[in-house]
């Protein structure tokens, strides 16, 4: 990965960091240094603080006294709230976009869920990751709640880091977590917003699942 600064430089350097924590090139418990960091990007050190206290704001850097920044842990514990939350919100937008999506809307998540399914059926896990937060975003525009899916968004970092965790240990799993986007998708066009809260539930509940035995396989080891 390459640093090609152009447009909104603090948004680019805060998706750079980013994806490099997701991706796990920076590892937890590592110290950022601003320096180093602007070494490498070839910019000034103003941006890349910046850029961190945005991290920091995203819960994908913390400043710990006397170590300075440093990318956080993920914990057992930081699984279970995070899905407790996810769950409760993804279960919603499911609910609404059946609720109020309009054809159009339909078309965009159905699009979505082929680009899904093609990527499962070649065992592409980071394609396939890719494609999942797509059909998020089809799904909150049928939604038509703003402010839902604002909060989603704030959670969006978070939720990248856990997930790419996850799908990397899954490529056999995918074929299966596609059938909850099918199932939930049926639901959206017949506008059975509680079956399709009751898929998205379930999916949430297995990401859940997987999550935490990834963790917990770390942890011990």
């Amino acid at each position: 990965m390459t640093f090609q600064p152009n447009g909104n430089l603090v948004d680019q350097i805060t998706d750079y960091i980013s994806e490099k924590i997701i991706c796990n090139e920076l590892k937890p418990g590592m110290r950022l240094y601003d320096t180093k960091l602007a070494e490498e990007m070839g910019v000034s050190r103003t941006p890349i603080r910046e850029a961190l206290r945005i991290l920091e704001r995203n819960r994908l850097v913390q400043l710990i006294p006397r170590r300075g920044v440093v990318v956080t842990e993920i914990s057992t514990e930081q699984i279970e709230w995070f899905y407790d939350i996810f769950e409760q919100l993804y279960a919603l937008v499911a609910r609404k976009a059946a609720e109020n999506r309009s054809e159009k809307d339909i078309e965009a998540i159905e699009e979505a869920l082929g680009r899904i399914e093609a990527c499962a059926a070649k065992g592409e896990v980071v394609g396939y990751y890719n494609r999942i937060f797509e059909f998020a975003q089809a799904g909150m525009k049928a939604a038509k709640n703003p402010l839902l899916e604002s909060m989603i968004r704030d959670m969006w970092p978070v939720n990248r880091r856990i997930q790419y965790a996850s799908l990397l240990h899954r490529k056999d799993n995918l074929k299966e977590n596609v059938k909850l986007f099918q199932k939930a998708v049926r639901h959206m066009k017949t506008s059975s917003g509680k079956q399709a809260e009751s898929v998205i539930r379930e999916y949430a509940r297995t990401e859940k699942k997987f999550a935490l035995e990834l963790i917990q396989c770390e942890e011990s080891s």
